[in-house]
């Protein structure tokens, strides 16, 4: 079960669904030993309502070998194409490896919403046909749930079976989380602020008192990305957690968006907070509207710690196999009908768009810089050296055995690299 725990935790990270602790999920487990290397497909009906911004749900499979050796497979899209109050086909593919005995079906969800579910299907191909495995009671028509697997639930969570609201047959399993996590990171409905700038709304949350330090987080994320950084860096500064133009719950308009447009936007949160410099921590876009921020607003940045930035997007810089995966993903979003306006579909275009800075530009910026990725990071090692070589007065800092997550896949060591660069110790 720990080990279930770990790669929903790693999910958290890679997707924009994020928890503050564990997730919740549910699953029911068959077995699989009969179909060694074939390829299988989980099927599902979705429907959601009410999502916080950082709340989600995602159909999701796991094979397993033992208790130690499980692999996790997931919808690729996330909460990318989910339509508010609509039902949506979910499907998921992979491949039971050779040696996998058991293959476990369900969901993962997190943060407030309503998620309802229903017409589960599971689909193994082999020797050239496709055969239905069984689950029972995939469509929630029995008045029991069982053999469905609960784990994790958070307070105020509510399963049950409902009629108000189905895909087919008489009912569909319902996630009440409408109530859950009231407090938490990015929709804390006690502490969270909005500002007016550039004519849109910037949502940001306070939290410990002394030296500001911003954290600005990564692609179509918000605040509660730094749900393992925040609690740390509140015993020592006043952290300002900032959720970027149309991102979390703050605003966009249909101004094209740029590293640049961020990093004005920031500034402008700054002069209206009152805040004249401040620590800037910032995490993959974060970083790059870190270094933007230094140089367009160099008085605004006392200190900048940058993990996973890059200066532009190219073949030296990131994985083409990446890079390729976001143009058939945008090219399938445009299919489903997504238009070219939704925020989601821009989020991802700007990774392969942006940003445009020139190497030796990172000459002009004056403040401290800690240059940090992880040892296998999605950012080349190489595009990673060239930072920390072009800016005057860096320090690199690379998390062995880290990806780009390594703020929640070693949040023990980031966040004491972190803090020991701010106090000046590294």
């Amino acid at each position: 079960m720990k080990k279930i725990l770990l790669l929903f935790s790693l999910l958290c990270g890679a997707l924009t669904i994020r928890a503050q602790d564990k997730p919740s999920y549910l699953l029911q487990t068959v077995d699989v030993a009969a179909y060694p290397n074939c390829t299988f497909e989980v099927r599902s009906q979705r429907l959601i309502e009410g999502k916080s911004k950082n709340g989600g749900a995602i159909v999701c499979a796991l094979t397993s070998l033992d208790t130690k050796n499980i692999k996790l497979h997931f919808d690729k899209y996330g909460m990318d194409s989910y339509q508010p109050g609509a039902w949506t086909a979910v499907s998921i593919s992979g491949t039971i490896d050779k040696q996998a005995n058991k293959l476990s079906v369900g969901m993962f969800f997190s943060g407030r919403g309503k998620y309802y579910f229903d017409d589960f299907e599971l689909l193994i191909k082999s020797k050239n046909k496709t055969v239905s495995i069984p689950l029972v009671n995939a469509g929630f028509e029995n008045d029991s749930l069982k053999p469905w697997y609960f784990s994790n639930f958070q307070n105020l969570s509510n399963v049950r079976l409902t009629s108000e609201k189905f895909k087919s047959g008489r009912q569909s399993l319902f996630v009440d989380n409408s109530l859950a996590e009231s407090e938490e990171y990015g929709g804390n409905t006690r502490l969270g602020k909005y500002v007016p700038v550039n004519g849109i709304r910037l949502y940001y949350e306070i939290y410990g008192t002394g030296e500001p330090l911003l954290l600005l987080h990564g692609n179509n994320s918000s605040i509660a990305a730094f749900h393992r950084q925040i609690p740390e860096l509140a015993k020592h500064y006043q952290v300002i957690a900032l959720d970027s133009r149309g991102q979390g719950n703050s605003s966009a308009d249909s101004t094209r968006l740029t590293y640049e447009l961020f990093a004005d936007d920031t500034a402008a949160f700054l002069d209206f907070l009152g805040v004249q410099s401040a620590n800037v921590l910032g995490w993959s876009d974060g970083g790059n509207i870190g270094l933007l921020l230094a140089l367009r607003h160099p008085r605004k940045v006392k200190k900048l710690a940058s993990m996973a930035a890059v200066l532009y997007n190219d073949n030296t810089s990131i994985s083409p196999k990446l890079n390729a995966l976001l143009r058939k993903q945008l090219a399938e979003m445009k299919s489903q009908g997504m238009a070219e306006s939704d925020m989601n579909y821009r989020l991802k275009n700007l990774l392969l768009t942006e940003p445009h800075v020139s190497p030796d530009a990172l000459a002009k910026v004056t403040a401290p810089v800690l240059v940090m990725a992880g040892e296998n990071d999605v950012v080349k090692r190489e595009h990673t050296d060239l930072i920390a070589k072009k800016l005057p007065g860096s320090t690199l800092k690379i998390f062995r055995k880290a990806g780009h997550e390594a703020p929640t896949q070693v949040p023990e060591e980031f966040n004491q690299a972190v803090l020991d660069f701010f106090a000046g110790r590294k």
